[in-house]
């Protein structure tokens, strides 16, 4: 029986993204390495979402920044959101962002790092239909799928990595028990 973790990793690495597996008590360390000694831009409900990995970030030296405007975001080097769900026949994670300060840590800066829990990762998007439902019933809110690094071939058709959102994609599963 194929693993969908193996299936959503294969999937986005030919994206350019990459996707790797963690516990939760190996988060922070997993984040630090990935983002060495930088500065993190988040959402501000991180903590709401995993609680306590925002000191656990500190305490491995990294600072992390929340609630900041789409103006301070742009373009800084490293953001952090977290993911409803994961579809591992497309490679794609579910954002959930009903803020455009959540937004714009997602679309504006430029390496991104999806934090998801093993248990929400579906094999199929017909799987995930739930999910989709759940969001579009609060009318307030927004569903962004996010299948890799963003990439347009619209400028003189040269392939460019990055302008309409993060031209780096890593995407974290990490099992909670």
């Amino acid at each position: 029986m194929p693993d969908p973790f193996d299936d959503f990793r294969t999937i986005l690495t030919a994206a350019a993204g990459d996707a790797c597996r963690c516990t939760r008590s190996g988060l922070a360390e997993t984040i630090a390495e990935m983002a060495p000694a930088a500065t993190i831009w988040t959402r501000d409900d991180l903590n709401t979402v995993w609680p306590g990995l925002a000191v656990e970030l500190e305490q491995a030296g990294m600072e992390v920044i929340s609630n900041g405007s789409p103006a301070q975001v742009r373009d800084q080097p490293w953001g952090l959101t977290t993911a409803r769900a994961a579809i591992a026949e497309t490679g794609s994670v579910i954002l959930h962002e009903n803020r455009l300060e959540h937004r714009s840590v997602s679309l504006m800066t430029n390496a991104l790092i999806v934090l998801v829990a093993m248990s929400a990762l579906y094999s199929s998007l017909d799987d995930a239909g739930r999910i989709l439902r759940e969001i579009a019933s609060d009318g307030t809110s927004y569903a962004t799928l996010l299948s890799g690094p963003s990439r347009t071939a619209d400028i003189e058709r040269q392939l460019t990595i990055g302008v309409q959102g993060p031209g780096e994609l890593y995407v974290i599963f990490v099992d909670e028990g």
